[in-house]
């Protein structure tokens, strides 16, 4: 399928002397937003520091120079993997509906299959934008799907320049990039096709110069998304009810007795455009009726559009939901983040408390630096106790890892679980989720962090 962003219209730039002008008040701004080695905690501006109604994207690119984008994710991977650099691209003004994602089965191995879809999602976005070439940008396992696809020349020829992130080898038959984990020092796989680091490489190959703006920083409109909600890790739609809620930060309760906003998801589980108030927390509850079974997101706030929003679920009698213990006396979790969480070298703290209860720092030695979907609940071996020992099934995963952690639960979820993580260590940019204490008996939980430390978001 073809998961477009439409906003800005394509236009040319301004007239030169306004452009300089223009780029020089942002490069300004850019300076006081950006640390001066490009580091990968690089701080950007806060929405209470200096920029208190947001920033507008730079002048739109013209079209010859912004062709099409058409993105490829990996194994367990999806449109997920470039959210935040599409951010990245439209804030410098790349056009938002000429970025495109290809969603397949992130747990089959069919490249060839996987080639052919491909092959559709090219040619409909060169009718879309009616042109002759676009860019194609695949990560891990899309790199094997982007270099299948690119081995027939006729292919080939639809692709003015190639990115290979973390996977195979550029082919020798288009200008290629192949951004790699030695290149950015500390960053690991999937950290390598979010990063603003990669983010940076790419943008300058692609467009020809150097971005002017690297970090995520608000916007100056309403903030508005749009998405899929996918069955985990095949991608398929999640044909649900979608209520989005208003919540208080503190505690993770609903503030209204009528949700933010409310859809019918189809078989492909589309839903958007949906305003959100830019930097709110919000709840994104799935249900059907099909199933007693509520899953629960918790997503950091917003302060960027995004066209390419994943609420990763999974089928009720599905194996994630199968493998997990559940009760009515305590919560079960699964944190995600499209950035490994490490627990070696520059190590990551998240830490989990219930009400007043003593913090529990569940990033242990076994995490390892490969976990991207950290499942947490109590053991069934070890009822009502924290051991953080692995958990059965889900340790077993690729890029996923479980820990056992005794989670209180409450039959009217009136207590509240707050999850602190401190990215890389790093106590100055600390990013905060909350939750109530849904019972696992009939409630799924999940918290999914930001790639990218936000300020003002947490």
């Amino acid at each position: 399928m073809i998961d477009a962003a439409h906003g800005r219209s394509r236009a040319g730039r301004p007239h030169p002397l306004l452009a300089a002008l223009l780029a020089l008040a942002l490069a300004t701004l850019a300076a006081c937003t950006s640390d001066s080695d490009g580091g990968d905690d690089a701080s950007p501006e806060s929405a209470e520091s200096s920029a208190p109604t947001g920033t507008d994207d730079l002048p739109p690119l013209t079209d010859d120079v912004a062709l099409p984008i058409v993105f490829v994710h990996g194994f367990a991977g999806s449109a997920q993997q470039i959210e935040s650099n599409a951010m990245r691209f439209v804030a410098n003004g790349y056009p938002a509906d000429r970025i495109v994602a290809y969603d397949h089965d992130g747990a089959g191995l069919e490249i060839d299959a996987y080639a052919a879809g491909l092959t559709e999602v090219v040619d409909e976005t060169l009718a879309e934008f009616d042109v002759e070439q676009v860019y194609l940008i695949g990560h891990s396992r899309g790199t094997s799907v982007s270099n299948q696809y690119l081995s027939d020349p006729a292919q080939a020829a639809k692709v003015a320049k190639y990115v290979a992130i973390d996977g195979r080898p550029c082919p020798d038959v288009v200008p290629c990039i192949a951004p790699v984990q030695a290149q950015f020092s500390g960053q690991t796989h999937v950290e390598v096709a979010t990063s603003p680091e990669s983010f940076a490489a790419q943008y300058e190959f692609l467009v020809g110069e150097a971005p002017e703006v690297v970090d995520i920083v608000p916007q100056t409109d309403p903030v508005e998304i749009s998405g899929r909600a996918v069955e985990f890790p095949a991608n398929t739609g999640r044909e649900a009810t979608l209520d989005i809620w208003a919540i208080d930060p503190d505690t993770g309760a609903r503030t209204g007795n009528e949700p933010h906003a409310s859809t019918e998801l189809g078989p492909d589980g589309e839903f958007g455009p949906i305003e959100l108030e830019n930097g709110a927390h919000y709840e994104y509850a799935l249900s059907s009726d099909s199933s007693e079974i509520v899953h629960h997101l918790y997503l950091q706030p917003y302060v960027r559009s995004s066209a390419f929003v994943r609420l990763l679920s999974s089928e009720p009698d599905g194996p994630v939901r199968t493998n997990t213990n559940t009760g009515d006396g305590h919560s079960a979790l699964v944190i995600t983040r499209m950035r490994e969480w490490h627990s070696e070298g520059d190590a990551d703290v998240l830490q989990l408390s219930v009400d007043d209860g003593e913090p529990v720092d569940v990033i242990t030695d076994f995490v390892g630096n490969d976990g991207i979907g950290l499942h947490v609940h109590d053991d069934v071996a070890t009822p009502g106790e924290t051991t953080l020992a692995p958990l059965p099934y889900f340790s077993e995963q690729p890029f996923q890892t479980g820990i056992d952690v005794f989670l209180p639960a409450s039959p009217d979820a009136d207590g509240t679980i707050t999850a602190t993580n401190l990215p890389r260590g790093d106590a100055s940019r600390p990013q905060t989720l909350t939750a109530p204490t849904w019972p696992s008996s009939g409630h799924t939980m999940s918290l999914v962090f930001s790639d990218s430390p936000v300020d003002g978001a947490a």
